[in-house]
């Protein structure tokens, strides 16, 4: 019937757009949220590292002093609770977030 059919028709055009539209509708949600799950994450490993470093210089030194520190856009603050070396906790929250914590005693 067409004899000279070489390339893609509009509607064939528009379908396929469509199609790649849909595709990107249903996967960039899920990878913004993806994206800030994995920065949330990263947060906490960090402040993990954190109370580490200052439970260790507290065994080595003898000294528990609370302190704090910014990393890439977070405040870290080490501090002491419950008495005297009892448990040692990192706060941590970015501008305009919600503050978290991370805790660990001497009873775990």
């Amino acid at each position: 019937m067409y004899r000279n059919t070489k390339g893609f028709s509009l509607p064939e055009t528009l379908i396929a757009f469509s199609c790649i539209l849909m595709i990107a509708g249903v996967f960039i949600p899920f990878l913004i949220q993806y994206a800030s799950q994995l920065q949330r994450l990263q947060h906490e490993v960090e402040a993990l590292k954190f109370l580490e470093e200052g439970v260790e210089k507290a065994i080595v030194r003898h000294e528990y002093v609370n302190h704090s520190r910014m990393y890439k856009g977070v405040r870290y603050e080490f501090d002491w609770k419950g008495g005297f070396n009892e448990e040692a906790c990192v706060h941590y929250h970015k501008r305009g977030a919600d503050p978290h914590e991370v805790c660990i005693s001497k009873a775990e």
